[in-house]
């Protein structure tokens, strides 16, 4: 398939997957899923109709690729490990296990979308309006984000100030995790997509709000996060240099203009151990108490969604880092496959920044991806960046459009290589005969 440089959404001779892109838009939106639609009971909602459209129009409409993307496989190992978590928690929680299924069903439900989105994305088209699915709900959070914080605004910090934008049952932290990422993925393709004037306005805004989204969240971890994602995308971007002026002219412009409260909040990541505010002196508990449990079962965990229970953890409250969260949940057998799982990440970006066929929208993509995927590594730390839905699907949604650009890039070589063989075979034959 041959790339256009106008990034045209339209011309595509294959059906649109709307449902797919309805949901992908609206899953951040979590404040309209709970106040605006309707709940139809029984585990069936809003996300379980649409996915269920989507996979139906997939099923119909799709094809299966020429080859299967690698990370296929692991995802479905990643499937299983979760059920098998699913049958401990409920072995361990019992009588208080209600409604369990149901969040894991949720919390899967991207993982699945990866399969079809790879049976949706036909052509280049239909993978750009994919992509750009996942920005259309940015300038709304911003919205929401910016009219809860006027509502509260101060000139100090205080913990008033922790809003929760979109996600409104999740909270600030959560908010944050997602501004993280769609800020550098917008920043991958701001400066790859330059030259297209059309795309730098588009992405430059995008970058602004999910920027911005974060700078209001005051999530220490998601500051961290994104400066460690931003200077890897830097440092991977082919035509850095022309970088340097710019990124130095921005840095001092937005150091200088900084609200007073956002300044005190980051000066407290590295308080000292007897200025640490409670909410991070209470990890440390945290953390204590569940390394202990998982000492009494290291192999298969307690079970999905046990780390909250007051037989885990007496102050029934979440760990506050995933990697604890999965050794006590989900044992070794959990934390390892997690841990793979964000090697393979890192992998299927870093194998396809350099094929040649890469557009710069595509090769966006994957540079904020080579920035994001650290950043979720490194959020992890500091809670649940992976788990929730709301958060997660556009993480998934990159994956998967990245899969299919390696799925291209295998064919591609698989086709260079028959030519090179016949080539070889003509060759031979030719000396052959003037022998």
């Amino acid at each position: 398939m041959s790339m256009s440089t106008a990034f045209s959404l339209k011309g595509s001779e294959f059906k649109t997957n709307w449902p797919l892109l309805i949901l992908i838009a609206l899953m951040p939106l979590r404040n309209i899923q709970l106040q605006y639609i309707p709940n139809l009971g029984g585990g069936l909602n809003f996300i379980n109709v649409f996915f269920l459209l989507a996979l139906g129009h997939a099923m119909m409409y799709g094809k299966k690729l020429d080859t299967k993307p690698p990370i296929n496989k692991f995802l479905v190992w990643y499937i299983i490990t979760s059920i098998i978590a699913l049958f401990f928690g409920y072995s361990f929680l019992g009588s208080a296990s209600a409604g369990l299924w149901k969040a894991l069903k949720d919390s899967l439900i991207p993982v699945f979308l990866v399969f079809v989105i790879q049976k949706s994305a036909l052509d280049d088209v239909q993978w750009r309006r994919i992509f750009v699915a996942t920005l259309i709900p940015l300038p709304y959070c911003f919205k929401v984000v910016w009219s809860q914080y006027k509502s509260v605004a101060s000139q100090h910090y205080t913990h008033d100030l922790r809003i929760s934008g979109t996600f409104m049952d999740l909270g600030a932290n959560e908010m944050g995790a997602f501004s993280v990422m769609m800020a550098l993925v917008s920043l991958g393709c701001l400066i790859s997509c330059w030259q297209h004037k059309k795309w730098r306005y588009i992405f430059a805004a995008c970058f602004l709000f999910g920027a911005m989204s974060l700078l209001f969240s005051y999530s220490r971890g998601g500051y961290i996060s994104f400066l460690l994602g931003a200077i890897i995308i830097i440092m991977k971007f082919k035509h850095r240099k022309k970088l340097i002026f710019p990124l130095l002219l921005a840095i001092s412009i937005g150091l200088m203009n900084l609200p007073k409260s956002v300044e005190e909040r980051f000066n407290s990541i590295d308080a000292e151990e007897e200025e640490r505010d409670e909410s991070a002196q209470s990890r440390f508990v945290f953390w204590a108490i569940a390394f202990d449990k998982f000492l009494e079962r290291p192999v298969f965990g307690y079970g999905y969604h046990t780390a909250q229970d007051k037989r885990i953890n007496p102050h029934e409250m979440d760990t506050h880092n995933y990697y604890v969260k999965m050794l006590v949940e989900r044992g070794l057998v959990g934390f390892v496959t997690f841990l793979v799982l964000l090697r393979i990440f890192w992998n299927l970006a870093k194998r396809n920044i350099r094929r040649e066929n890469n557009d710069q929208l595509q090769y966006g993509l994957i540079l904020g991806m080579l920035g994001a995927i650290p950043a979720l590594t490194l959020g992890n730390m500091f809670g649940d960046r992976f788990s929730h839905y709301p958060i997660s699907t556009a993480l998934w949604v990159f994956i998967a459009l990245i899969s299919i650009i390696e799925v291209r890039r295998i064919k591609e070589e698989k086709e260079a290589s028959n030519n090179d063989a016949q080539d070889g075979t003509h060759y031979q034959q030719g000396q052959w005969r003037q022998t």
